[in-house]
């Protein structure tokens, strides 16, 4: 596979990573305050997203071999996800204001 192809194969499953991190995040705080376990709620979901995507970036290097720059490429569309979904979705509640 060409380099140029790589780093875009990196970059869009690192996007894909985030939209799933974030999304199961945001998904998970809308279900919390209905929860009957919020904790076991909480917990597990960042269990399962964090296992998800250690277990795709490991994947990523280890089966396609993309190298060092593919997952730094990976985690930029990981946290550039990251960036636009706060912008969209911003902070709400006590964390917008910075209240205790």
């Amino acid at each position: 596979m060409g380099g140029s192809a790589t780093m875009l194969l990196s970059l869009s499953a690192g996007a894909a990573l985030g939209l799933l991190y974030f999304g199961g995040l945001w998904l998970t705080l809308q279900r919390l305050p209905t929860a009957d376990r919020p904790k076991t709620l909480l917990l597990g979901s960042f269990v399962g997203r964090t296992a998800l995507v250690l277990g795709i970036f490991y994947i990523l290097a280890r089966v396609v071999e993309v190298g060092w720059e593919g997952l730094a490429v990976s985690l930029l569309g990981f946290l550039a996800v990251r960036f636009l979904l706060v912008r969209r979705w911003g902070l709400s509640g006590d964390l917008a204001t910075n209240k205790p």
